[in-house]
């Protein structure tokens, strides 16, 4: 019995020393201290460093970022300290109104229904609100619709604008007006917000009048007189439809006495755009 109990403090005693032992290892940091790694205080993450990450974020930026394309801390002034416990996305996310004030008025403040993504500020999708609110910064373009009467102003401008910034080509709902007409010719004649009221920049547009007036560039094109070498818009000039007098060209071509007799110049020369050859 004796021997039992002197068997059972043994092995307590050794218990005792290996627990002690491995708790007093515990509590030892066999790693050395080097202290001097923590005597100067870190520089600032770069972007480029920040992109290792944040790669979406990155190229957002990179691509669209407009002029959100400055050092990130700029913006992000605490990094790294959400806590899905404490739900303090918010808290520690930077408030555009940091930055901006009310650049579209007062009546949209609410900026991530509009720009879902502060990395890519310059892809803004056209949704129905955008839609109805365009006026609010593109006046003038509203103005013109509504001064200058045509099938564009009953069009939502999301129609054609199918997200912010997008111009497209005229070709997706119009007909070119001829063959191989490219789309950069149709905005020569045409202002968008305006497109009934024709005007021209240039002369070189006999194919495109001859798209509409076939009869008359024909007879025009096949006279041999000489308003056969002149550009249509050289007579029809600064905008569609005008009708020049002939003394804009020709300012005296007769002597005074016939021109006092005969004052309406198509009283002989019946067709201007198939004159009698002088040849």
């Amino acid at each position: 019995m004796m021997k039992k109990s002197t068997l059972s403090l043994l092995v307590a005693t050794l218990i005792l020393v290996a627990s002690t032992a491995f708790a007093a290892k515990m509590a030892t940091v066999d790693i050395p201290v080097k202290a001097e790694l923590y005597a100067t205080a870190p520089a600032a993450l770069t972007p480029q460093q920040c992109a290792q990450c944040h790669t979406g974020a990155f190229n957002g930026l990179k691509n669209a970022g407009g002029k959100h394309r400055f050092d990130c801390q700029a913006c992000h002034t605490v990094i790294h300290a959400y806590n899905p416990k404490k739900g303090n996305y918010d808290e520690v996310m930077p408030k555009c109104a940091s930055c901006h004030t009310d650049v579209h008025g007062p009546a949209n403040k609410d900026c991530a229904s509009c720009h879902n993504n502060p990395h890519t500020p310059r892809k803004v999708a056209m949704t129905q609100r955008l839609a109805t609110t365009c006026a609010t910064c593109h006046a003038d373009e509203k103005a013109e619709l509504v001064k200058f009467p045509s099938k564009h102003t009953n069009v939502s401008c999301d129609r054609c604008h199918t997200s912010h910034g997008f111009k497209p080509s005229c070709f997706m709902c119009h007909k070119p007006h001829f063959k191989d007409q490219p789309v950069e010719a149709c905005a020569k004649c045409h202002s968008v917000h305006k497109p009934k009221q024709v005007t021209y920049q240039g002369t070189d547009w006999n194919q495109t009048c001859a798209s509409c007036h076939s009869k008359v560039a024909a007879k025009l094109f096949n006279s041999k007189a000489r308003h056969s070498k002149v550009a249509c818009a050289s007579c029809h000039k600064s905008k569609h439809g005008y009708i020049p007098q002939c003394t804009e060209c020709h300012k005296a071509p007769h002597p005074q006495s016939i021109l006092t007799r005969f004052p309406n110049c198509l009283g002989c020369h019946l067709d201007v755009h198939d004159l009698p050859s002088m040849k």
